[in-house]
């Protein structure tokens, strides 16, 4: 009767442990191409994003930021140079990596914010969150 008592507290336990260790934060997403744009933050730039999904997983994402005039952050080489000597990193830089991020994490609330480039990194956060959340 003991081994029985045992075997079912044994089980009981595995059962737990395997339920509370299972992913329930997986999201699926709408297969598709799906575009953002955000508000122009106090310097005039706004947030630009494409992000794909295929299988219900984001499989390539293209952030920028543009100017009034359609410039587009990652092209000005003026601009860039001056951001990168100011704060170590380009904006083409902290946004690849940004890219990246989304696409290893599958989500923006999982993202870290880039040294440097902070609030880049949250203008990109809360654009790719709103075009994901249109299209759960």
């Amino acid at each position: 009767m003991k081994r029985v008592l045992s075997f079912i507290l044994i089980l009981n336990l595995i059962l737990a442990i395997g339920i509370g260790c299972k992913k329930t934060n997986d999201i699926v997403y709408k297969d598709g191409k799906f575009n953002g744009e955000g508000t122009p933050d106090s310097q005039g730039w706004k947030g630009v994003i494409q992000i794909e999904v295929k299988d219900g997983k984001i499989v390539d994402v293209e952030y920028d930021e543009v100017n009034e005039d359609g410039r587009e952050k990652s092209d000005d080489e003026e601009y860039s140079k001056s951001i990168e000597d100011a704060s170590g990193i380009s904006p083409e830089d902290a946004f690849e990596q940004l890219e990246d991020a989304l696409i290893k994490t599958q989500s923006p609330d999982r993202i870290d914010a880039i040294a440097g480039a902070t609030t880049s990194s949250e203008n990109f956060k809360k654009l790719a969150k709103e075009v994901l959340d249109k299209n759960k």
